[in-house]
Protein backbone atom coordinates (compact mmCIF):
# COMPACT_ATOMS: atom_id res chain seq x y z
CA UNK A 1 0.00 0.00 0.00
CA UNK A 2 1.50 3.34 -1.02
CA UNK A 3 1.65 6.27 1.35
CA UNK A 4 2.36 9.91 0.58
CA UNK A 5 2.03 13.36 2.15
CA UNK A 6 -1.43 14.70 2.84
CA UNK A 7 -2.94 17.87 1.50
CA UNK A 8 -2.16 21.30 2.91
CA UNK A 9 -5.81 21.62 3.85
CA UNK A 10 -5.46 19.12 6.66
CA UNK A 11 -2.56 21.02 8.20
CA UNK A 12 -4.22 24.41 7.92
CA UNK A 13 -7.32 23.19 9.70
CA UNK A 14 -5.26 22.10 12.74
CA UNK A 15 -4.98 24.09 15.91
CA UNK A 16 -2.36 26.46 14.50
CA UNK A 17 -4.74 27.60 11.81
CA UNK A 18 -7.15 28.89 14.43
CA UNK A 19 -4.89 31.69 15.72
CA UNK A 20 -5.93 35.26 14.91
CA UNK A 21 -3.59 37.63 13.10
CA UNK A 22 -1.25 39.45 15.49
CA UNK A 23 -1.55 43.20 16.01
CA UNK A 24 2.14 43.81 15.26
CA UNK A 25 1.96 42.45 11.72
CA UNK A 26 3.47 45.68 10.30
CA UNK A 27 6.40 47.79 11.45
CA UNK A 28 4.30 50.89 12.20
CA UNK A 29 2.36 48.90 14.79
CA UNK A 30 5.32 46.99 16.21
CA UNK A 31 4.98 46.11 19.88
CA UNK A 32 7.07 48.45 22.04
CA UNK A 33 9.45 46.47 24.25
CA UNK A 34 9.85 48.40 27.51
CA UNK A 35 13.05 47.65 29.38
CA UNK A 36 12.67 45.05 32.17
CA UNK A 37 8.89 44.77 31.78
CA UNK A 38 7.12 41.41 31.82
CA UNK A 39 7.23 39.10 28.80
CA UNK A 40 4.94 39.90 25.85
CA UNK A 41 3.11 36.99 24.19
CA UNK A 42 3.04 36.82 20.40
CA UNK A 43 2.64 34.47 17.44
CA UNK A 44 3.95 34.19 13.88
CA UNK A 45 0.75 32.51 12.69
CA UNK A 46 -1.40 34.43 10.16
CA UNK A 47 1.11 37.24 9.75
CA UNK A 48 2.35 38.59 6.41
CA UNK A 49 5.65 40.01 5.18
CA UNK A 50 5.70 43.80 4.84
CA UNK A 51 7.88 43.90 1.72
CA UNK A 52 7.94 47.72 1.58
CA UNK A 53 9.91 47.68 4.82
CA UNK A 54 12.28 44.86 3.83
CA UNK A 55 14.07 46.15 0.73
CA UNK A 56 16.21 44.23 -1.74
CA UNK A 57 19.47 45.15 -0.03
CA UNK A 58 18.20 43.90 3.33
CA UNK A 59 16.99 40.67 1.73
CA UNK A 60 20.33 40.27 -0.04
CA UNK A 61 22.24 40.85 3.19
CA UNK A 62 20.19 38.32 5.13
CA UNK A 63 19.25 35.68 2.53
CA UNK A 64 21.96 33.29 3.73
CA UNK A 65 20.66 33.68 7.27
CA UNK A 66 16.89 33.50 6.89
CA UNK A 67 13.90 33.38 4.54
CA UNK A 68 11.03 35.79 5.18
CA UNK A 69 7.68 34.05 5.52
CA UNK A 70 5.22 35.34 8.13
CA UNK A 71 7.03 38.01 10.11
CA UNK A 72 6.07 40.49 12.82
CA UNK A 73 7.72 43.49 14.44
CA UNK A 74 8.89 44.76 17.81
CA UNK A 75 10.70 48.00 18.64
CA UNK A 76 12.77 49.39 21.51
CA UNK A 77 14.80 52.46 22.50
CA UNK A 78 17.08 53.08 25.50
CA UNK A 79 18.21 56.20 27.37
CA UNK A 80 21.62 54.75 28.28
CA UNK A 81 24.04 53.15 25.82
CA UNK A 82 25.29 49.66 26.67
CA UNK A 83 24.62 45.93 26.54
CA UNK A 84 21.07 44.59 26.68
CA UNK A 85 19.26 41.30 26.05
CA UNK A 86 16.25 39.97 24.19
CA UNK A 87 14.85 37.03 26.13
CA UNK A 88 12.74 34.47 24.22
CA UNK A 89 10.61 32.01 26.19
CA UNK A 90 7.83 29.41 25.84
CA UNK A 91 8.30 28.63 22.14
CA UNK A 92 5.58 26.37 20.74
CA UNK A 93 5.94 25.61 17.04
CA UNK A 94 3.78 23.55 14.68
CA UNK A 95 6.75 21.89 12.96
CA UNK A 96 9.18 22.27 15.91
CA UNK A 97 11.62 24.23 13.73
CA UNK A 98 11.50 27.35 15.89
CA UNK A 99 11.82 31.05 15.19
CA UNK A 100 14.36 33.26 13.40
CA UNK A 101 15.12 36.94 14.02
CA UNK A 102 16.84 40.04 12.72
CA UNK A 103 17.62 43.18 14.72
CA UNK A 104 18.06 46.42 12.77
CA UNK A 105 18.75 50.03 13.71
CA UNK A 106 17.11 52.87 11.77
CA UNK A 107 13.77 54.45 11.00
CA UNK A 108 10.54 52.59 10.08
CA UNK A 109 10.55 51.61 6.38
CA UNK A 110 13.47 53.95 5.55
CA UNK A 111 15.34 50.94 4.29
CA UNK A 112 18.38 52.84 3.01
CA UNK A 113 19.23 53.76 6.59
CA UNK A 114 18.91 50.25 8.06
CA UNK A 115 21.90 48.82 9.90
CA UNK A 116 21.70 45.08 10.55
CA UNK A 117 22.79 44.35 14.12
CA UNK A 118 21.89 40.65 14.29
CA UNK A 119 20.66 38.01 11.83
CA UNK A 120 19.77 34.73 13.53
CA UNK A 121 18.60 31.82 11.40
CA UNK A 122 17.24 29.63 14.18
CA UNK A 123 16.85 30.17 17.91
CA UNK A 124 17.05 27.06 20.07
CA UNK A 125 13.78 25.70 21.42
CA UNK A 126 14.42 26.20 25.12
CA UNK A 127 14.21 29.60 26.82
CA UNK A 128 17.05 31.61 25.25
CA UNK A 129 18.53 35.10 25.00
CA UNK A 130 20.06 37.28 22.29
CA UNK A 131 22.91 39.53 23.43
CA UNK A 132 22.62 43.08 22.10
CA UNK A 133 26.04 44.71 22.36
CA UNK A 134 26.70 48.45 22.00
CA UNK A 135 23.09 49.59 21.87
CA UNK A 136 23.09 53.38 21.46
CA UNK A 137 20.91 55.73 23.49
CA UNK A 138 18.02 57.56 21.79
CA UNK A 139 18.18 55.40 18.66
CA UNK A 140 15.31 53.30 17.30
CA UNK A 141 15.82 49.53 16.98
CA UNK A 142 13.46 47.07 15.32
CA UNK A 143 13.17 43.32 15.84
CA UNK A 144 11.70 41.19 13.03
CA UNK A 145 10.68 37.68 14.14
CA UNK A 146 9.59 34.95 11.73
CA UNK A 147 8.95 31.21 11.72
CA UNK A 148 12.08 29.30 10.68
CA UNK A 149 11.62 27.68 7.24
CA UNK A 150 7.94 28.55 7.22
CA UNK A 151 7.10 27.29 10.70
CA UNK A 152 4.24 28.79 12.75
CA UNK A 153 5.16 29.59 16.36
CA UNK A 154 3.87 31.22 19.52
CA UNK A 155 6.40 32.61 21.99
CA UNK A 156 7.10 35.22 24.66
CA UNK A 157 9.64 38.05 24.32
CA UNK A 158 11.24 40.44 26.82
CA UNK A 159 13.75 43.31 26.54
CA UNK A 160 15.99 43.24 29.61
CA UNK A 161 19.22 44.16 31.32
CA UNK A 162 19.52 40.53 32.47
CA UNK A 163 19.73 37.43 30.23
CA UNK A 164 17.47 34.44 30.86
CA UNK A 165 18.08 30.85 29.73
CA UNK A 166 20.54 29.68 27.05
CA UNK A 167 22.53 31.69 24.52
CA UNK A 168 20.42 31.69 21.35
CA UNK A 169 22.83 29.50 19.39
CA UNK A 170 23.60 25.85 20.05
CA UNK A 171 27.17 25.99 21.29
CA UNK A 172 29.31 23.18 22.64
CA UNK A 173 32.53 24.03 24.44
CA UNK A 174 33.55 20.33 24.59
CA UNK A 175 35.32 20.97 27.88
CA UNK A 176 34.28 18.09 30.14
CA UNK A 177 35.35 14.83 28.48
CA UNK A 178 31.74 13.67 28.78
CA UNK A 179 31.19 9.92 28.41
CA UNK A 180 27.91 8.00 28.12
CA UNK A 181 27.44 4.27 28.79
CA UNK A 182 24.15 2.56 27.89
CA UNK A 183 23.27 -0.49 29.99
CA UNK A 184 19.76 -1.75 29.30
CA UNK A 185 17.44 1.22 29.77
CA UNK A 186 19.99 3.09 31.90
CA UNK A 187 22.31 5.78 30.54
CA UNK A 188 25.24 6.61 32.84
CA UNK A 189 26.96 9.96 32.22
CA UNK A 190 30.34 10.92 33.65
CA UNK A 191 32.44 14.08 33.23
CA UNK A 192 35.32 15.96 34.81
CA UNK A 193 35.89 19.67 35.16
CA UNK A 194 38.55 22.13 36.28
CA UNK A 195 38.54 24.17 39.47
CA UNK A 196 38.72 27.37 37.43
CA UNK A 197 35.50 26.52 35.59
CA UNK A 198 33.68 25.49 38.75
CA UNK A 199 34.48 28.83 40.37
CA UNK A 200 32.23 30.48 37.76
CA UNK A 201 29.32 28.01 38.14
CA UNK A 202 26.60 27.38 40.70
CA UNK A 203 25.45 24.02 39.27
CA UNK A 204 25.24 21.67 36.30
CA UNK A 205 21.98 20.96 34.48
CA UNK A 206 21.67 17.81 32.39
CA UNK A 207 19.29 17.76 29.42
CA UNK A 208 18.05 14.97 27.15
CA UNK A 209 16.47 15.39 23.72
CA UNK A 210 15.20 12.98 21.06
CA UNK A 211 15.95 13.28 17.37
CA UNK A 212 12.31 13.89 16.47
CA UNK A 213 11.70 16.48 19.23
CA UNK A 214 13.58 19.78 19.14
CA UNK A 215 12.94 20.87 22.73
CA UNK A 216 14.94 19.08 25.42
CA UNK A 217 13.93 17.65 28.81
CA UNK A 218 15.70 18.45 32.07
CA UNK A 219 17.08 15.19 33.52
CA UNK A 220 18.56 16.63 36.71
CA UNK A 221 20.60 19.28 38.48
CA UNK A 222 23.91 18.74 40.26
CA UNK A 223 25.31 21.55 42.44
CA UNK A 224 29.00 22.40 42.39
CA UNK A 225 30.50 20.42 45.28
CA UNK A 226 33.48 20.53 47.63
CA UNK A 227 35.21 17.40 48.89
CA UNK A 228 36.18 16.60 52.49
CA UNK A 229 39.35 18.70 52.36
CA UNK A 230 37.55 21.76 51.05
CA UNK A 231 38.60 21.68 47.39
CA UNK A 232 36.35 21.35 44.36
CA UNK A 233 35.19 17.88 43.31
CA UNK A 234 36.55 17.19 39.83
CA UNK A 235 34.33 14.25 38.81
CA UNK A 236 30.56 14.22 38.41
CA UNK A 237 28.02 11.66 37.21
CA UNK A 238 24.31 11.07 36.75
CA UNK A 239 22.17 8.14 35.56
CA UNK A 240 19.06 8.48 33.41
CA UNK A 241 16.44 5.89 32.44
CA UNK A 242 15.00 5.74 28.92
CA UNK A 243 11.43 4.70 28.20
CA UNK A 244 11.41 4.39 24.41
CA UNK A 245 13.83 3.41 21.67
CA UNK A 246 15.44 6.09 19.50
CA UNK A 247 18.36 8.47 19.07
CA UNK A 248 19.10 10.79 21.99
CA UNK A 249 21.33 13.77 22.74
CA UNK A 250 22.59 14.54 26.24
CA UNK A 251 23.91 17.98 27.15
CA UNK A 252 25.71 19.02 30.32
CA UNK A 253 24.97 22.70 30.90
CA UNK A 254 26.84 25.04 33.24
CA UNK A 255 24.69 27.58 35.12
CA UNK A 256 26.57 30.79 35.91
CA UNK A 257 26.86 31.72 39.58
CA UNK A 258 26.77 35.40 38.62
CA UNK A 259 23.60 35.78 36.55
CA UNK A 260 22.21 32.23 36.13
CA UNK A 261 22.85 32.21 32.36
CA UNK A 262 23.44 28.81 30.80
CA UNK A 263 26.16 27.41 28.55
CA UNK A 264 26.37 23.96 26.96
CA UNK A 265 29.70 22.58 28.18
CA UNK A 266 29.61 19.18 26.48
CA UNK A 267 27.34 16.93 24.46
CA UNK A 268 27.00 13.19 23.78
CA UNK A 269 24.87 11.27 21.28
CA UNK A 270 23.52 7.76 21.94
CA UNK A 271 21.17 5.23 20.36
CA UNK A 272 18.84 3.14 22.47
CA UNK A 273 17.67 -0.12 20.90
CA UNK A 274 15.90 -2.42 23.40
CA UNK A 275 17.14 -6.00 23.20
CA UNK A 276 13.59 -7.36 23.32
CA UNK A 277 11.84 -7.36 19.96
CA UNK A 278 9.36 -4.66 19.06
CA UNK A 279 6.42 -5.36 16.79
CA UNK A 280 6.70 -2.41 14.36
CA UNK A 281 3.17 -2.75 12.96
CA UNK A 282 -0.19 -1.22 13.79
CA UNK A 283 -3.15 -3.51 13.08
CA UNK A 284 -6.44 -1.78 12.26
CA UNK A 285 -9.74 -3.55 11.53
CA UNK A 286 -11.82 -1.62 8.98
CA UNK A 287 -15.49 -2.32 8.32
CA UNK A 288 -17.03 -0.71 5.24
CA UNK A 289 -19.22 -1.85 2.37
CA UNK A 290 -17.23 -3.11 -0.60
CA UNK A 291 -16.86 -0.33 -3.15
CA UNK A 292 -16.59 2.44 -0.54
CA UNK A 293 -13.84 5.00 -1.18
CA UNK A 294 -11.73 5.25 1.96
CA UNK A 295 -8.90 7.56 3.04
CA UNK A 296 -6.44 6.37 5.69
CA UNK A 297 -4.15 8.71 7.65
CA UNK A 298 -1.34 7.90 10.10
CA UNK A 299 -0.70 10.82 12.48
CA UNK A 300 1.94 11.58 15.11
CA UNK A 301 -0.43 12.26 18.01
CA UNK A 302 1.98 14.41 20.04
CA UNK A 303 3.02 16.77 17.23
CA UNK A 304 -0.27 16.59 15.29
CA UNK A 305 1.67 15.87 12.07
CA UNK A 306 0.50 13.48 9.35
CA UNK A 307 3.09 10.79 8.66
CA UNK A 308 1.38 8.71 5.96
CA UNK A 309 -1.74 8.90 3.81
CA UNK A 310 -3.46 6.74 1.23
CA UNK A 311 -6.86 6.41 -0.47
CA UNK A 312 -8.39 3.25 -1.92
CA UNK A 313 -11.65 1.55 -2.91
CA UNK A 314 -12.49 -0.79 -0.05
CA UNK A 315 -12.81 -4.52 -0.71
CA UNK A 316 -13.68 -6.56 2.38
CA UNK A 317 -11.48 -9.59 1.66
CA UNK A 318 -8.46 -7.43 0.86
CA UNK A 319 -8.78 -4.38 3.12
CA UNK A 320 -10.60 -5.46 6.30
CA UNK A 321 -7.34 -5.95 8.22
CA UNK A 322 -4.89 -3.09 7.69
CA UNK A 323 -1.27 -3.56 8.77
CA UNK A 324 0.68 -0.28 8.93
CA UNK A 325 4.47 -0.31 9.34
CA UNK A 326 5.68 2.27 11.91
CA UNK A 327 9.24 1.03 12.56
CA UNK A 328 10.87 4.11 11.01
CA UNK A 329 8.86 6.38 13.31
CA UNK A 330 9.62 4.31 16.41
CA UNK A 331 13.30 4.76 15.58
CA UNK A 332 12.73 8.53 15.71
CA UNK A 333 11.18 8.28 19.16
CA UNK A 334 7.54 8.58 18.04
CA UNK A 335 5.45 6.16 20.12
CA UNK A 336 1.89 7.56 20.04
CA UNK A 337 -0.15 7.44 16.83
CA UNK A 338 -3.62 8.18 15.53
CA UNK A 339 -5.10 6.28 12.59
CA UNK A 340 -7.98 8.15 10.95
CA UNK A 341 -10.17 6.40 8.38
CA UNK A 342 -12.62 8.51 6.36
CA UNK A 343 -15.52 7.49 4.13
CA UNK A 344 -14.88 9.82 1.19
CA UNK A 345 -18.56 9.84 0.20
CA UNK A 346 -20.13 10.67 3.58
CA UNK A 347 -16.93 12.08 5.18
CA UNK A 348 -17.62 10.06 8.31
CA UNK A 349 -14.36 9.75 10.30
CA UNK A 350 -13.25 6.98 12.62
CA UNK A 351 -10.26 7.63 14.89
CA UNK A 352 -8.11 4.89 16.40
CA UNK A 353 -5.47 5.69 19.01
CA UNK A 354 -2.34 3.52 19.38
CA UNK A 355 0.72 3.65 21.61
CA UNK A 356 3.81 1.54 22.27
CA UNK A 357 3.14 -0.49 25.40
CA UNK A 358 5.57 -1.67 28.08
CA UNK A 359 5.81 -5.07 26.37
CA UNK A 360 6.94 -3.38 23.11
CA UNK A 361 3.72 -3.88 21.18
CA UNK A 362 1.54 -1.33 19.41
CA UNK A 363 -1.74 -1.42 21.32
CA UNK A 364 -5.11 0.18 20.67
CA UNK A 365 -6.02 2.70 23.39
CA UNK A 366 -9.67 2.56 24.41
CA UNK A 367 -10.91 5.78 25.99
Amino acid sequence: MRFFLCTIFWLLTGIYGLWAQVANNDIQHGFVLTLNNDYIESSTSHTTVEWNCINKSLRAATHKCLIYHNDQWFTFRVVKSGKYYLNIASQKCRDEKGIQAIVVAGNPCQTKNYTIRHCIAQIRGEDAFITLDSIQADEDYFVNIDGFLGDFCSFKIQFSTEPQGFPHRYQNLDTLGLSADVIGKAVHLEWTTSEALQQTLREFEIYRSQQSIRKSTLVGRIPIALNTIGTYTTSYSITDTLATRGRYTYEVVGVSSENKTKQVLDRQFIEYRPSSGINPFIDVALVYKSGTKVQLLLIDEIRDVILKQTSFVYEAKRDANQKIFVGEYLDRGITKFLVVSTNLKTFEKRVYKFMLSADNKMKLVVE
